[in-house]
Parts: structure tokens; C-alpha cells; sequence
């Protein structure tokens, strides 16, 4: 087992006194622990970095008032001259961003690398650790309440434990990739996840049952979920613990509600709030806007189900050559979006060439 020389910084000055270390690294691993549970936006806990020797762990909870804690986190991400090694970004970009107010660049991420070489797309930290370097790591700490103070010594272990081994992991799947001819892939796609968590995004619809709905039913179910995501932000609060998908869903199918109306809506998880119940009913009483079904919603017809039926069968047979898993190359709901004609920037580059042919 990899045994990390680990320092925790979690007074001040202590960042200041480990910093030149820590941004004059070759290479730098990075995770991120954080507590997400009955909140809208993530609560940092935890910033680790190492170099492959060392291992930092930052306490943004004592430390978030520090201008230094924005500083380190700034410098070390802005560096271009320095690798950022994490294993799947998830919400790690997003605590990088409230950290430091900016995103990897370069990123090399672990996992993506790992799945363009035959891993499985969704290969844990561990599991490739073990793949790659023969070292076992204990898992099992990554949803414990990260918040907490002080912490007990078997999670900073354990937090050690998720960034130690990046360094060396990125070494070997760096060699295998260039053996492979993919580095420039894994190059394209960190640079794509990087830009897709920069740009603002309208929010999509993403609640089950919402592609069988009218169009007037889905004019309202957007007009809802709008309202559900400001409040959810203002309120710092899950969008669940304001409306729950499947009352979300009703409301938008019933149209016109009453009070006692929603006694009914009741899923056994939380009660709507009578204030919520008023700016519901007045939502749902308003004249409706201009509306267009986004095309991820469009009903399919018989001839596009077996368009990407067809493509499917095209991706299985590419993959196999390449001895990766087919949604490492583009997915049903990708060909889907493909099908319909959306925009798909993953088109622009290495896949674009492999799959050629779906662009006529």
C-alpha cells in the first residue's frame, strides 16, 4: 500500500507555509469531500493535492474567510504548466470553481483515460489503482459527513489515499495511451469537460414521464421547473425538498389546481408548503408563453427508433475493434440527439472521425 507523507492545513498559515511546494509540483492530483445531502449547492469539506510523495489536505470549513485558501486553489488550476489529475470530475469542478474561482487546465482525468483503454466507463479510484499499480486502497468514507471537525484520523487516511496514486496513475495511462494512439482523444475530451462546466447552460427537463406529456402539459411543467430551480437555489435547498419530480409531473398534467388539491399530491416525502402551494396555483393560473418541445423530448417516430437501432449496431462494432465499452463513444441518448438533429459538439472531433457516416 501507498503510504502518503500527509499534511493538513487547517490554520492560517498553514497553506502559506506548504504553497510553493505544493504549485511547484510536476503534476498534481486532485480530489475534492463534500457534504450535498440536504442542500442545493455543495458544501466544500475537503480539498486534497499531491504530488505522488506528499499529500495536502485544505480545510475550506476553517479556512473559507482565508484569502490564501482562493489563491492556492487559483494558481494551482491556472498553472498551464501543470498537469491537474483527478479520477471523474463529478462535483469536483464545481467546489474547485466556489474554492477558486476556476476550473483544471490542463486536466487529466484518470477515469476517462482508463475507459478509452478497455476499463470500464465508470471504473472506481480504487479498483484502478489496483489495475494499474497493484495497490489496495479501503473504500467505503466518500458520503460520510465531511463537514465534521475535527476528523477522525482514518478519514484523513482515507483522503490521503484518494489523491496519492493520481501522479503515478496518469504516468501509466499516459504511456498506454500513446502506445494506443489516444492520447489526443483523452486530451479532447478533458478539454470538453472543462468547457461544458465553464459555459451557462439553460437547464433541461430531466423528470421521468415528461417526453409523454402535450405540449400545453409541457409548457407548464417547464413554467414549474423554472420556478423550482430559483427557489431551490435562493433557498439553498434540494429541488426536491421544495416539489417532488412526480408532483412536479401532476400539477403540470392536472393544469388548474385548488388548495385541497394538494392534499392529493402527497408521495410520502415532503408536504408542500402552503407559500408554495400560492405561487403554484398563480404559475398554473397564467396565460401560457411561447413554447417550443425541445427536440431531447420529441416523440420518436418508427423510422428514427430504428435510425439509432442502426447506429447502435454501428457503435457496437466499432467499440469492439477498439476493445472499449460502446458508451465510451457515443451513447443512446447521444445518437438520439444526433438523430434529431441537435447539436452535438462531440461530433467535432475524434468520435466525429470514427463515426463519419452518421453525418450524412
Amino acid at each position: 500500500m501507498l503510504k502518503a507523507k500527509t499534511h493538513l492545513l487547517s490554520e492560517p498559515g498553514h497553506i502559506s507555509s506548504h504553497c510553493d511546494r505544493i504549485i511547484n509540483a510536476d503534476a498534481i492530483g486532485v480530489d475534492t469531500e463534500f457534504v450535498r445531502e440536504r442542500t442545493y449547492f455543495p458544501i466544500p469539506g475537503l480539498l486534497q493535492f499531491s504530488d505522488g510523495v506528499e499529500a495536502w489536505l485544505v480545510d475550506p470549513v476553517v479556512l473559507k474567510d482565508e484569502p490564501e485558501l482562493q489563491t492556492l486553489v487559483a494558481t494551482i488550476m491556472q498553472d498551464v504548466s501543470t498537469p491537474k489529475i483527478l479520477h471523474s470530475t463529478g462535483e469536483d469542478l464545481e467546489i474547485i470553481d466556489m474554492t477558486g474561482h476556476a476550473q483544471p487546465n490542463p486536466l487529466f482525468d484518470t477515469q476517462r483515460a482508463a475507459a478509452l483503454l478497455g476499463w470500464p466507463l465508470q471504473i472506481r479510484y480504487e479498483l484502478l489503482a489496483r489495475d494499474l499499480l497493484g495497490i489496495e486502497f479501503p473504500g467505503g468514507l466518500a458520503r460520510n459527513d465531511w463537514c465534521r471537525r475535527p476528523l477522525p484520523e482514518a478519514w484523513i487516511e482515507y483522503a490521503a489515499n484518494d489523491v496519492i496514486a493520481l501522479p503515478k496513475m496518469r504516468e501509466v495511462l499516459s504511456d498506454k495511451l500513446e502506445k494506443a494512439g489516444r492520447i489526443e482523444w483523452l486530451l479532447e475530451d478533458c478539454r470538453r469537460i472543462v468547457d461544458r462546466q465553464s459555459r451557462e447552460r439553460a437547464p433541461e427537463i430531466r423528470i421521468k414521464g415528461a417526453v409523454a406529456l402535450s405540449d400545453e402539459e409541457l409548457e407548464r411543467l417547464a413554467r414549474l421547473a423554472r420556478w423550482r430551480e430559483q427557489q431551490a437555489r435562493q433557498r439553498d435547498l434540494p429541488r426536491g425538498f421544495i416539489v417532488s419530480d412526480p408532483a412536479l409531473l401532476a400539477l403540470a398534467r392536472r393544469g388548474a389546481v385548488r388548495d385541497r388539491d394538494f392534499d392529493q399530491l402527497d408521495d410520502g416525502r415532503r408536504r408542500i408548503g402552503k407559500r408554495d402551494q400560492a405561487a403554484i396555483i398563480e404559475l398554473l393560473e397564467a396565460d401560457p408563453v411561447d413554447y417550443t418541445r425541445p427536440a431531447e423530448l420529441q416523440l420518436l417516430t418508427g423510422e428514427q427508433r430504428a435510425r439509432i437501432k442502426s447506429m447502435q449496431a454501428e457503435v457496437r462494432a466499432i467499440a469492439d475493434e477498439l476493445d472499449i465499452e460502446p458508451a465510451v463513444i457515443a451513447s443512446k441518448r447521444d445518437l438520439t440527439r444526433l438523430v434529431l438533429g441537435m447539436k452535438c459538439d462531440w461530433m467535432d472531433g475524434w468520435r466525429g472521425d470514427l463515426l463519419a457516416d452518421f453525418s450524412d
